[in-house]
């Protein structure tokens, strides 16, 4: 095989399929809602949920109505910028896809046991923290860059059992 006389073995095939398998599940844009169409192609459990079933909106909303403002989703994954908020009683894992060069604003509202741990890239060449801030109440605001196409989490706290983790499916932009 080709790639193989190039030094790049199975791991490298792998990685391209893993790809073609994000690309397809985060770039299909025109489809919402919660169901899940099971015909994608990609081995069950590995499709990244899409952000039209995340029962929060990707943009802080004023009176919790669930809604993000007009003009701030875009079919498919989110492209320029996108901001979730992190209350207490929230699930532990949020999952967001995101077109790659995103910036993502995540703000941890105070937590009852002390301020927020420093949050932890599981690949900063992909997600990469740009900034972090506590404020004076325990709250946390932190911004991260989706740098390349793939997979990432972002989690605050301990690696084995983490206070939150943010996991992020960044895609190419579709050719036109």
């Amino acid at each position: 095989m080709a790639a193989e006389r190039h030094g790049r073995g199975p791991w490298f095939m792998a990685a391209v399929v893993a790809v073609a398998c994000l690309l397809t599940a985060c770039g299909s844009g025109g489809t919402s809602g919660g169901t899940s169409g099971g015909g994608s192609g990609s081995p069950s459990g590995s499709t990244p949920p899409r952000p039209s079933a995340d029962p929060h909106p990707t943009t802080p909303s004023a009176g919790g109505t669930g809604t993000a403002p007009p003009g701030t989703r875009s079919p498919g994954c989110e492209a320029g910028s996108a901001a979730i908020t992190h209350r207490a009683g929230d699930a532990s894992v949020r999952s967001l896809c995101v077109r790659s060069g995103t910036t993502v604003t995540v703000v941890l509202e105070p937590r009852t046991h002390g301020p927020w741990p420093p949050p932890r890239s599981s690949n900063p060449m992909l997600a990469l923290v740009t900034s972090s801030t506590t404020d004076g109440q325990g709250g946390a605001r932190v911004t991260v860059r989706a740098a390349r196409i793939g997979a990432a989490s972002v989690t605050w706290g301990p690696e084995k059992a983490p206070l939150f983790t943010l996991r992020l499916s960044v895609a190419a932009y579709p050719v036109q």
